[in-house]
């Protein structure tokens, strides 16, 4: 039987998650700003052929994701991706490197979706955005503080309302579908990988189920299970918007547009389809916003429970029964970036992060596989050649291809990340 390895008398987390739950908090990841905002600059890429860019990019989640799925089946804790990766190399640096990249990419993310945020609220009520999105980030934080319990019931009903802007888009759309060439590239088959390369960040966030290994219920069985019925899911949704988004719109016009998926409904559907597409995105940011946050200060808090960070910083606040201290670490974390707020470049370099991350989780699955072959796996990935998974291969492939396809200026700005983690281990290392 697993349990949370505390030191002292620091208490567990509480086991509040089920499937449904997990799997709403995995749609809630997926589905947010990506889908509603970088669609129109994919369709620009790709055109017609936006549906196959979703595809590849789902492929890359999928092959990460059945990765995820078997370790977190075997290790269900917080700082889920540090403690893959010493498990399989058996040091702290790459564990570290690797789970502060995450945890870059979720409080840079954080910050550039909350003015994303700030943005629609400005087409309501004119007001400065970085106090908007400051004030965005304090009152999620104070939620995620009160208990992921609440967090997750509130998740849950945005989650739903999500889906269903992208199902009004659907639906408007099915009657269309088949009005345009769906395999015409303007970019050709160079169009359609940069688009994948761009939509790829609609699909990162599935990765953040695994921080919720120590507050879900039969975690071994219902991690697993979230991972793969949350990619499937949104692959689903996704390439029926792509396909449904250019047979309602031009992808140029779409290309054109602050709020595309918003544009599209409205083509066949009338203005006020365009309002309550706008009002779905206001929400589906806002959820986004929520879950990015309590991601971030649980990776922080199990950062410092092993001793990676400050002790400190991995204590439960007995009343709450959540992690304060991390909380107001990943809030102060957030709101340093808000000038930043380019939610172009942020995306792709969070994308860029996220790859050389999602890269070295596969390549920790093949060694555990060889190395560790007697752990209890209550999943396991299918289709193995030997000990070796093939979908962890494909994975680990397909991000270090994807990762040649950015921009120069895009890349350095993403080298920074493990740069950054190096220079704080370091630092951590010398004064501990």
């Amino acid at each position: 039987m697993s349990g949370v390895r505390t030191p002292g008398h620091n208490p567990k987390l509480k086991r509040e998650a089920g499937l449904l739950q997990v799997v709403a908090y995995g749609v809630g990841n997926i589905i947010g700003a990506g889908i509603y905002v970088l669609v129109g600059d994919g369709a620009g890429l790709a055109g017609g052929a936006l549906w196959i860019s979703f595809l590849i990019g789902a492929s890359v989640a999928l092959f990460t994701g059945l990765s995820y799925a078997e370790l977190s089946s075997m290790y269900p804790k917080d700082a889920s991706e540090y403690v893959y990766v010493q498990k399989a190399r058996g040091g702290k640096f790459w564990s570290f490197l690797v789970q502060w990249m995450m945890l870059a990419t979720e409080i840079v993310a954080s910050a550039a979706v909350s003015l994303g945020f700030a943005d629609y609220f400005q087409s309501i009520l004119p007001s400065p955005p970085i106090l908007v999105a400051a004030i965005l980030l304090l009152a999620l934080s104070l939620v995620s503080i009160k208990g992921v319990r609440y967090a997750l019931k509130l998740n849950f009903f945005l989650s739903v309302i999500a889906v269903l802007g992208l199902l009004v888009v659907i639906f408007a759309g099915a009657p269309h579908i088949g009005s345009m060439n769906l395999t015409a590239s303007p970019n050709g088959l160079e169009g359609v990988i940069g688009a994948a390369v761009l939509v790829f960040f609609a699909f990162i966030g599935f990765d953040n189920i695994a921080n919720l290994g120590e507050e879900t219920k039969d975690p071994h069985k219902t991690l697993p299970k979230g991972f793969i019925i949350s990619i499937a899911l949104t692959t689903v949704l996704y390439v029926l918007v792509g396909l449904a988004a250019v047979s309602l719109v031009s992808p140029q016009q779409l290309a054109n547009s602050n709020a595309p998926l918003a544009l599209a409904a409205s083509a066949a559907l009338g203005s006020g389809a365009f309002d309550a597409l706008t009002a779905v995105a206001l929400l589906t940011t806002f959820n986004t916003v929520l879950v990015l946050m309590i991601t971030a200060s649980r990776i922080i808090y199990g950062m410092g429970r092993e001793g990676v960070l400050p002790r400190a910083i991995g204590k439960i606040n007995s009343g709450t029964r959540t992690p304060i201290v991390a909380s107001a670490l990943a809030l102060f974390g957030a709101v340093l970036f808000l000038p930043l707020g380019r939610v172009d470049i942020i995306a792709e370099v969070t994308s860029f992060g996220s790859l050389i991350s999602f890269a070295m989780i596969n390549l920790a699955l093949l060694n555990l596989r060889r190395i560790a072959p007697h752990v209890s796996r209550p999943f396991k990935v299918p289709l193995s050649i030997g000990w070796a998974p093939v979908t962890a291969v494909l994975g680990a492939v397909s991000c270090l291809a994807l990762l040649t396809q950015f921009s120069a200026f895009s890349a350095s700005l993403g080298i920074l990340l493990p740069l950054s983690g190096a220079l704080v281990y370091a630092l951590s290392n010398h004064h501990g």
